[in-house]
């Protein structure tokens, strides 16, 4: 799978070549450490990515401050996960993309960060999610490793493995929401893990749910909102069940939402496909279902000559907000949240952010990957990304970033280095 369109902020290679162990020790001339102008300093390093940027940080006492100042509020980046490379010891490159590109022409190319997901970690493993609180990706796969969730950070390579007993399925890491947490799928009951922060480093903590209705086979999609405290999960009959994570133990307890099944309204997903054509994703208070609109394109040749109808592409999206406090019903939105939102999604990880804090990011956008894939020769036409405004109904512009190839896949995640 060959990547392209993509500047050099450095491609993975080995373990000789991290961002980390890039050194930029000073500017100098002379023997001496020469003070360069704010305005010339900022324009140097607004040039380059935030986390490109960082190795910079030991340049100089101004550099520092510019660059910490970028790291505290970090766009959302794509991670690109690639089949294995045995010539390389990393797994996948993490790519950021200009937000506010309108064009291929006239615009900054997405950059190649180096990533720090190593190989032998990830042998057989997919990814299944991302962590909002620690920036962690989550991998998983019950068909080779039967009994733990691998977190990796891929900007710092932090890692930790997370045991939750034997998984019959991947586990669902619930878009949205503001902690750490993931939804074992197709167990014998129903848990939720969740990350605590203690003295010295963390803990993950397994809270178990009463028998109900939702049976966690038949999970597709899980939500989370109201700051990491209610879960909404999404079953296979287009049902909606809510989770109180705050409700004292020993049993949480789960109730199924009054709203009418969104699958009487929509066509049921491919069975394949564990999230189908639509995402719950939380939205500070909010519980959204974002849903593909997707359409036969014949722009190009196809991967293969059987089966071409498969090879569906996203055409547009429809917003629908979950209303009243009873969960009674759901109703299609125009604007996301007064305007000042936008939605990154992705098959294995969805959130919202507030475009005035994000640089580059345009409101009232979905921000989107796709990809055609045929399940006869089992391969894809490139993963592309783009933008669909949701006040103009209509895709903006789309990118791409991998040629065709070996099917692979793409996530948003939002980087943290601390």
């Amino acid at each position: 799978m060959q990547l392209t369109k993509l500047t050099s902020a450095a491609t993975p290679r080995s373990s000789h070549t991290d961002a980390n162990d890039a050194s930029h020790r000073g500017v100098s001339g002379g023997g001496g450490t020469v003070d360069l102008p704010l305005d010339l300093t900022e324009k140097i390093l607004y040039g380059i990515s935030p986390l490109a940027s960082a190795r910079l940080a030991t340049v100089c006492k101004s550099w520092a401050a510019i660059v910490s100042d970028r790291l505290k509020r970090l766009a959302p980046h794509l991670f690109v996960y690639l089949p294995a490379d045995h010539r390389l010891d990393r797994r996948g490159v993490v790519v950021s993309v200009p937000l506010d590109s309108s064009s291929a022409r006239g615009h900054p190319a997405p950059a190649a960060i180096p990533c720090r997901v190593r190989l032998k970690d990830t042998t057989h493993l997919r990814c299944v999610g991302a962590m909002p609180a620690s920036g962690r990706l989550a991998f998983a796969n019950y068909s080779w490793c039967k009994n733990s969730v691998l977190l990796v950070n891929p900007i710092t390579g932090a890692r930790r493995s997370v045991d939750v007993g034997r998984l019959r399925g991947n586990p669902a890491v619930p878009s949205g929401g503001a902690a750490d947490s993931f939804v074992p799928i197709a167990i014998d009951e129903l848990v939720i893990w969740r990350r605590r922060r203690v003295a010295g480093g963390e803990e993950w903590l397994k809270s178990t749910v009463q028998d109900g209705a939702c049976r966690t086979d038949a999970i597709m999609s899980v939500a989370s909102c109201h700051n990491g405290r209610f879960f909404y999960m999404l079953d296979r009959n287009g049902h909606v069940f809510v989770v109180d994570a705050g409700a004292p133990p020993p049993l949480l307890r789960v109730d199924k939402l009054p709203a009418a099944s969104l699958f009487r309204r929509f066509a049921p997903p491919h069975p394949s496909h564990v999230t189908g054509h639509g995402y719950l994703l939380g939205s500070d208070d909010e519980v959204l279902f974002v849903r593909r609109v997707l359409a036969y394109k014949d722009d190009g040749p196809s991967l293969c000559k059987h089966r071409a109808d498969e090879l569906l592409s996203v055409v547009g999206f429809e917003v629908y907000r979950l209303d009243d406090a009873e969960g009674r019903s759901w109703t299609e939105v125009e604007e996301l949240a007064g305007g000042d939102r936008a939605l990154f999604v992705s098959p294995a990880s969805s959130f919202a952010v507030r475009a005035s804090e994000t640089e580059g990011c345009r409101s009232n956008c979905i921000y989107f990957v796709d990809k055609r894939r045929c399940y006869s020769c089992h391969k894809d036409d490139g993963i592309t990304w783009g933008v669909y405004s949701m006040e103009d109904r209509e895709i903006s512009f789309k990118h791409t970033i991998t040629e065709p190839g070996p099917c692979t896949s793409a996530t948003w995640f939002l980087p943290r280095v601390a």
